[in-house]
Order: structure tokens, then C-alpha cells, then sequence
């Protein structure tokens, strides 16, 4: 078990009622539950009771079972807030543990106030009870009736709603509303604890062989919240597949609202990272000044030892091991100069762009056949 002393996720009003119920002791292995009941109490009674009401399969222009917006967010999109938590705990609380050994000596104590000081608000109830509010709050503001009177679905009128629709407004939209507050308030978390490490003394090194002067790990554990762009993409991709199958909306009028989302989804998962970036910017512009002066020193001391040597008296070099420190001060400066100042790699990059894109293409393909698209994409590559 991970020391809770690091965990971002295993606190607050939610994590008490597992942890009394018992769910908390094998939080991975009894997940997959958790999310087959979420499931079952959010679609079992809207499926029944549109089937009651005749607009499970047809009797309406989009019936229950081709409604692509609610299958998206319930039957993939909730489970997977639910399933992606215990591995995110694990990655984060392993990153916050390096993060505390990364601290200078003179300021770990000041670190493990921050630490204190994010359990504080990790365990608040005060948090997630507004979050819970908001959700519930959010089905007065927020329609779930469709807009045009020419086009009928299961969800019934303004004046006569049905039951299936009156649970998809105050249970299911509030839960799944909640599910991804709940993962904002982690996030807004872990960026704050960012925003405080990067103000402390840190033991960093621009020859370090990650390239981001030993961050490059907080690439990896940002990746704890690539959740968030993959189910938004998701429920954004049910939504404009409504639109497209059954009220003739076009890719092209749409690819300004996908290609936005994927800008937007990499933007979340980027900026937390953006924090670290003047601290690295320094430490490279000052280690390169640094690397340069001690380049110049040892390359005058070179020249002035062998240049001007008869032929032939190469081995004393070759000896005294003059050529291959140089050689090594070369390769580390040239670390140095290639250093990263974004603790991310580029690999992670396209992970951030492909969770919120990948979603959006089952929508592409609805009118744009498999053969066309692959063509499009090879000759935007040629």
C-alpha cells in the first residue's frame, strides 16, 4: 500500500464512505464494482422505463439505444473515471515522493508544510460537498430536452417529460458531473503543489541524461490525469455524433469544435508542466554560462599543454588522458545546450493530443469512409 502521506486521491468526504464500507482496503481490485454498479443505477432505470414508454428502440426519431451521447458517457466515459483513479494514485504519490527527495536539505521542512497543507485540503469535506452542490445545481441550468420540435427522442416534451428523462437530469448528469469535478479538484491539487515546489531550493542538474535537469519524471505523472481529455473527447464525440446522424450537421461545420477540443485537452494536461518553466530556463541559461567558462579554461589549458608538440608526440596525450576529459566536458555541455526546459517529453505530448483526438474519429468516419480518410492522411504526410 502507498504511503498516504503522498496520495492525492485517497482523502476527503468520498474516500471516508469507502473507507467505512470497506471498499477503500483493495481500492484496485474492487474499482471494476464500483464502476458496473455506477453503471447499473445510472442506465438500468432510464433502459426500463424507456421501454415502458415504447421509445427504447424506435417510436421516436432517436430512440434510447441510438441516443450515442448517453451510451458514450455512461457505459464508457463513467467507468473509466472510476477505473483510471487507482492507478493515478499510484503514479502520483510516487512522483510526490521524488518531488520531496529532489528538495535542498535547508528547505525540506518548509516542503513538508506544503505536504500537511495539501492533506488539510485533500481530507476537507467543505470541497467535494460544493462540487456535489455544483453538480446538482448544474441540472437547473443545463437542458437535457432537445431543441428542435421536428426531431422527437425518448427524452419526451418540455411539458410532459419522461421518467427516463427526469433520471437522466437528476441522477445521471449529476453523478458523471461530479466524477470529473472531483478529478478537476485532484488536478487543481497537484498544480498547486507544483506551483510551491518550484519555489524552493531544488537539487537539479542540466547534464541530467532525462534532458529536463531531472524532471522529466513530472511528464510521467501528469499522465495520472490523461483521464480528463480522453473522456471529454468521448462525451464530446456521443454529442456530434447526435448531431451529425440525426440533425444533418457536416465534418466541415464540426472540425473547428474538434480541433479545438484536442488544443484544449493538451492545453489541460500541459499547463500544470508550464509552472517548472522558469526554474528550468534558469538553470540552463546558468549552467550553460557555468559549463561555457569551465569549456574555456579547459580548452586553453589544453592548447597551451600539447599545441605546438613535434609529429610524433601524440602518445604522451593519449597517456595523460588530457584528450578524452575534454571530450567528455564537449558531450556534457552539449546535454546541457539540448536541454528541455518543459518537463515532458514529446512521446507524452502526442499520448495528451491522441487521448482527446482519438475519441472524434468515429464521428469522422460516419461520413468519411475509412479508405478516404487513410488516403488524406498519407498525402498530408507525403
Amino acid at each position: 500500500m502507498s504511503d498516504l502521506r503522498y496520495s492525492l486521491l485517497r482523502g476527503g468526504l468520498v474516500y471516508r464512505v469507502s473507507r467505512i464500507s470497506g471498499l477503500s482496503r483493495a481500492q484496485r481490485k474492487l474499482a471494476p464494482l464500483v464502476a458496473v454498479v455506477l453503471v447499473l443505477i445510472i442506465l438500468v432505470p432510464m433502459v426500463v422505463a424507456a421501454a415502458r414508454d415504447g421509445t427504447l428502440v424506435d417510436g421516436v426519431t432517436i430512440p434510447l439505444l441510438h441516443d450515442y451521447s448517453i451510451w458514450a458517457r455512461f457505459l464508457i466515459a463513467v467507468p473509466l473515471l472510476v477505473l483510471a483513479a487507482p492507478m493515478a494514485d499510484e503514479r502520483l504519490w510516487r512522483a510526490i515522493k521524488h518531488l520531496q527527495d529532489l528538495v535542498d536539505a535547508t528547505d525540506r521542512d518548509r516542503f513538508e508544510e506544503v505536504l500537511a497543507q495539501m492533506r488539510r485540503w485533500r481530507d476537507a469535506n467543505t470541497p467535494e460537498l460544493v462540487l456535489f452542490a455544483l453538480s446538482i445545481i448544474a441540472s437547473y441550468a443545463i437542458p437535457v430536452l432537445g431543441l428542435l420540435d421536428n426531431v422527437t427522442d425518448w427524452k419526451g416534451s418540455a411539458s410532459e417529460m419522461s421518467f427516463a428523462a427526469i433520471w437522466l437530469q437528476w441522477v445521471a448528469m449529476p453523478v458523471i458531473r461530479f466524477l470529473v469535478l472531483l478529478w478537476f479538484w485532484r488536478l487543481a491539487l497537484w498544480t498547486l503543489l507544483l506551483l510551491r515546489f518550484s519555489r524552493f531550493n531544488l537539487d537539479l542538474h542540466a547534464a541530467h541524461p532525462d534532458g529536463r535537469g531531472g524532471l522529466a519524471f513530472l511528464g510521467y505523472a501528469q499522465t495520472a490525469f490523461l483521464v480528463l481529455p480522453l473522456v471529454g473527447g468521448i462525451s464530446l464525440a456521443g454529442t456530434l455524433a447526435l448531431d451529425v446522424q440525426y440533425y444533418g450537421a457536416e465534418l466541415k461545420s464540426l472540425r473547428f469544435i474538434m480541433a479545438g477540443w484536442v488544443v484544449m485537452g493538451v492545453a489541460l494536461m500541459v499547463a500544470p508542466l508550464l509552472l517548472l518553466v522558469p526554474r528550468l530556463a534558469a538553470l540552463k541559461r546558468n549552467s550553460l554560462l557555468a559549463y561555457g567558462a569551465l569549456g574555456t579554461d579547459c580548452s586553453e589549458g589544453f592548447e597551451q599543454r600539447w599545441l605546438g608538440r613535434a609529429r610524433g608526440g601524440a602518445s604522451p596525450i593519449l597517456e595523460a588522458g588530457d584528450s578524452s576529459a575534454l571530450c567528455d566536458l564537449t558531450g556534457v555541455y552539449a546535454t546541457v545546450k539540448q536541454m528541455g526546459t518543459i518537463p515532458l517529453q514529446r512521446f507524452l505530448l502526442t499520448q495528451f493530443a491522441l487521448a482527446a483526438a482519438l475519441p472524434l474519429l468515429p464521428v469522422i468516419l460516419m461520413r468519411m469512409p475509412l479508405k478516404e480518410l487513410l488516403g488524406k492522411i498519407f498525402s498530408a504526410l507525403a
